[in-house]
């Protein structure tokens, strides 16, 4: 019933469970389990001796008991246990996830993490090695996820620690830690707060990823080592490890992705054609498993990701760079493919679509609305301006006549210093529009600011610029404007009150 649970919880998610433990039993199943003995050091110095015996590795009341005990054994002082799903369980790609709590004090260093299903015959480290948790006892509010691969292992894996609070310790309760993996990419998260992204571009050049075929599952307690150091006078036996269920899942068959017949749009102006380096949408079925906007793990080298979730696009063969996915709906700045007819891909979880036709242009420029009719605008302050009452609990004022007035919109051309597609756009130098725009209220030309035309701060393929609002009477009025000849689409509106 558990695994029953657990399986319809994850298909919820776009998960579906391939393997689990959930330690119900009397004993170890040791159909799933192995273990690893002896007392080598393990390339870490490490002080314990590994043993399977039922003192150091056991079952009690629905969890898994690692236990580390300070004890004479064979010439080492203490024993442990560590145990593994080498030969009996692998998988390439998933979630692979633990709910542990973890022991404390100097010296101790309880793992979760997986090791290349090649290891015996390549070798360590180009087999690959994901460290989904460990924590070092005098770090007891922090845990590490990190990489290791040929040419980034040891002290130069990759990957990122995570921390409780302070005064918090891991060691206190239960918490989830889990990695998903999928082809070109490793997430760290630990209950279900992600921390750590690494991309197949973030391994150091000239080193390869070795991060595509099946791994085994690991988990242990260490005495000492090189990285935690040893046990002193302050450190407690024996010391616990208590793994309340360890669960792995693939991602769940994905449907085709399809994309719509003019599926591919400005993403302002929902209108047919966009310019590179602009924002473009892509409409259609099954483009994703699950909604989200990019966050900041997501940056790689001061980019947007080029794989969303196990999502990308390509223009005339091009990745694009991803905002947004859902399953109706792409955003995506598009790379510099050039003008003129392009072709349009988009590959969810391994399946990809058909290719569709669609029109890149230098200039496609459009204002992002709000509600599909006004144009979102601020005031230099960055206050809303539009239609009062626009959104139920959301602030919005008119605009008054001799007003500044800031325009936010997409596909304005070329910026001077050009801004390479991807990237967020840096304060120092400010990307400035290579051409100005002119601009129309209520068809009444709105003096325009000197220099305010910019691509957004931090932002990509976003484009603000800053007028005068002329003197209008109350209510709404059209806006257009024009940069080189090319105008944006009659939808925009601002409302304007004395």
């Amino acid at each position: 019933m558990v695994l029953g649970l657990a399986a319809s919880a994850a298909a919820q998610s776009g998960w579906t469970l391939t393997w689990s433990d959930e330690f119900d039993g009397a004993s170890l199943d040791q159909t799933k389990w192995g273990y690893d003995l002896g007392a080598s050091g393990w390339g870490n110095s490490e002080w314990e001796y590994y043993t399977n015996r039922t003192d150091n590795v056991y079952l009690e009341g629905g969890k898994l008991v690692i236990k580390a005990i300070k004890e004479s054994y064979l010439g080492s002082q203490y024993t442990s246990g560590r145990i593994l799903t080498r030969d009996k369980f692998s998988q390439a790609y998933g979630r692979f996830e633990a709910r542990i709590k973890i022991p404390y004090g100097q010296g101790m260093w309880p793992a979760f993490w997986m090791m290349g299903s090649n290891s015996g015959t390549v070798g360590w480290p180009t087999c690959g090695e994901l460290d989904i948790m460990e924590n070092i006892g005098k770090e007891p509010n922090i845990v590490h996820g990190t990489m290791h691969g040929p040419g980034y292992s040891g002290g130069n894996g990759i990957g990122a620690p995570y921390s409780l609070p302070v005064g918090q310790r891991f060691a206190d309760d239960f918490h989830l830690y889990a990695i998903e993996w999928e082809p070109d990419v490793v997430r760290w998260y630990v209950d279900d707060q992600l921390y750590k992204t690494v991309t197949r571009a973030n391994i150091p050049a000239g080193t390869n990823w070795v991060f595509d075929h099946p791994f085994y599952v690991i988990m242990n307690v260490a005495v000492g080592g090189g990285w935690p150091g040893y046990p002193d006078a302050t450190t407690q036996f024996p010391q616990q490890m208590l793994v309340d269920y360890v669960r792995v899942y693939q991602r769940a068959t994905t449907a085709v992705p399809t994309v719509d017949p003019n599926g591919v749009t400005n993403s302002a102006s929902y209108l047919a054609g966009f310019a590179p380096g602009s924002f473009v949408t892509i409409w259609g079925q099954n483009l994703a498993n699950t909604s989200r906007d990019w966050r900041a793990d997501d940056i790689v080298n001061g980019n947007l990701p080029t794989q969303l979730d196990g999502v990308s696009v390509t223009i005339n063969g091009t990745p694009a760079y991803i905002a947004f996915v859902g399953p109706r709906q792409i955003n995506a700045q598009a790379p510099d493919a050039g003008e003129g007819p392009v072709m349009v891909a988009v590959v969810n979880n391994g399946q990809r679509s058909e290719l569709v036709a669609a029109q890149a242009q230098t200039y496609s420029p459009a204002l992002f609305l709000w509600q599909n009719q006004y144009a979102v605008a601020t005031d230099p302050n960055y206050n809303r301006i539009g239609r009062p009452n626009l959104y139920p609990g959301v602030t919005f004022t008119p605009a008054k006549p001799g007003q500044i007035v800031v325009f936010w919109g997409t596909g304005f051309g070329p910026a001077i210093p050009a801004a390479p597609a991807g990237q967020l756009v840096p304060l120092d130098p400010l990307s400035r529009f290579a051409n100005d725009p002119t601009v129309l209220i209520g068809g009444v030309a709105a003096p325009y600011l000197p220099n305010s035309a910019v691509m957004t701060p931090t932002n990509a393929a976003v484009y603000q610029f800053a007028v005068t609002v002329p003197d209008l009477p109350d209510g709404d009025h059209p806006v257009e404007v024009d940069i080189n000849g090319h105008r944006t689409p009659a939808n925009a509106w601002l409302t304007t009150a004395r």
